[in-house]
């Protein structure tokens, strides 16, 4: 996977992001209601943090569409599946009571 390396460094990115904003929010919490300033200062800065998360994830969501184009362009038949046309739905002898072989061989008939 070319994307592995990014892919890495953004999900370290990410888990620093996630521990600032764990911090802030317990510091908005704490000073919700003895310091309203310096609680206003906390909210500005958790939402930058939570934007920070935002961005990351929308970066991830990219790569993880690049990857899955790039898989698909590598598929045979072009439409991203494991199975053929059809393979899903086609009914197999003896479903539905049709009264088929139940699975038998030409030489156990």
């Amino acid at each position: 996977m070319k994307n592995a390396y990014t892919i890495s460094s953004i999900a370290r990115q990410f888990c620093k992001v996630a521990d600032k904003i764990d911090s802030l929010a317990m510091g908005v919490q704490d000073t919700e209601q003895s310091a309203s300033d310096l609680s206003e200062v906390y909210q500005g800065l958790l939402l930058d943090e939570i934007e920070h998360a935002q961005i990351l994830t929308l970066e991830l969501t990219r790569l993880a569409a690049e990857i899955a184009s790039e898989g698909e362009a590598s598929n045979a038949d072009g439409d991203g599946g494991a199975f053929a046309p059809g393979e899903l739905t086609a009914e197999k002898p003896g479903e539905n009571g049709d009264g088929g072989d139940s699975g038998q061989t030409e030489g156990e008939k």
